[in-house]
């Protein structure tokens, strides 16, 4: 079980009204969406998923599919994490997979939208946040009017709390240290 881990969260998501800002210490209900930094490549049945915690919100994964749908699917890493994108053409449940993942929030996806699927697995888990980074790197123009972070000035800030309109600009990059609560996930955000 993957009870610690870090969780990438963009300032956008709490502008949408999504989630309120968060705090070192607050207790808060999300699912978590999971985005391969390549395909994800067929792995060896496993007795136990893996979350190897790499850097930021990155992990090397070890996983086994436990829902597949036309266009979105979950693997069980320990943790349940989905990804709103169309799955693989290879993936069925109980296919393992393995490979390099960002761990984020989910934006809305789930709790708005697939939540609602007949066939959904439960994916909301309750969390506890021990720490929050911030990343500092400024954005440098990389083509006319495209912005990225300078790749040779990243690094994370520790600050007590998010404010998501203000920090960088309205275009804040955290990190969620959490822990997981006991209890199994859910369908719904409930108010802990």
């Amino acid at each position: 079980m993957s009870d610690r881990l870090v969780i990438g969260l963009s300032a956008w998501i709490i502008q949408d009204g999504n989630y309120g800002d968060f705090s070192r210490s607050d207790r808060a209900a999300f699912a978590l969406e999971f985005c391969p930094s390549a395909t994800l490549s067929d792995g060896e049945p496993q007795s136990t998923p893996s979350l190897v915690h790499v850097g930021n919100a990155l992990y090397e994964a070890i996983g086994r599919v436990v829902h597949v749908a036309d266009d979105w699917w979950t693997v069980d890493f320990g943790t349940l994490a989905f990804q709103d994108a169309k799955p693989p053409t290879n993936v069925r449940p109980g296919t393992w997979v393995r490979g390099e993942i960002f761990i984020g929030i989910d934006p809305f996806f789930y709790f708005e939208r697939l939540a609602r699927e007949p066939d959904a697995p439960a994916l909301i888990y309750d969390w506890e946040i021990e720490k929050i980074e911030m990343q500092t790197a400024p954005f440098i123009e990389v083509r006319p009017r495209l912005r990225e972070r300078d790749p040779a000035r990243l690094g994370w800030t520790e600050i007590a709390e998010t404010d998501a309109w203000k920090d960088d600009g309205g275009l804040a990059d955290y990190v969620l240290h959490c822990r997981r609560l006991d209890g199994s996930p859910r369908h719904a955000v409930k108010t802990i």
